[in-house]
């Protein structure tokens, strides 16, 4: 049996549940930056996206392999493998993407 499928879509059902997390957060990203210059802001978002991207990627990366390491090691059933390994994904994915967002506000110089 091909544990491809289901690590194709848990990888993919994460990053797209963390691309709406995303969005979300530029939402309230903008909400907070209310009343801070224009080129800081978008410096600060911009960075916030990047680090967001990238978390994203590897987050999908982890929820493959962790469906596939579920299915493989301990002959767990696929829709349960697939629901575990999107919700370790999404939750270390929305970790990274929180931190993100508070590392890059300074990195803009925002006090």
């Amino acid at each position: 049996m091909s544990h491809k499928t289901p690590a194709i879509v848990s990888a993919s059902l994460t990053i797209f549940l963390l691309i709406l997390l995303g969005v979300l957060s530029v939402f309230i990203e903008m909400l907070a930056l209310n009343g801070v210059s224009e080129r800081q802001g978008v410096t600060a978002i911009g960075v916030s996206l990047v680090c967001q991207s990238i978390a994203a990627l590897l987050a999908g990366a982890l929820a493959a392999w962790a469906s596939s390491l579920l299915i493989a090691k301990f002959k767990m059933k696929r829709i349960l493998t697939v629901i575990i390994a999107v919700i370790v994904g999404t939750a270390v994915g929305g970790i990274i993407s929180l931190l993100s967002i508070i590392i890059a506000i300074p990195m803009a110089g925002i006090r």
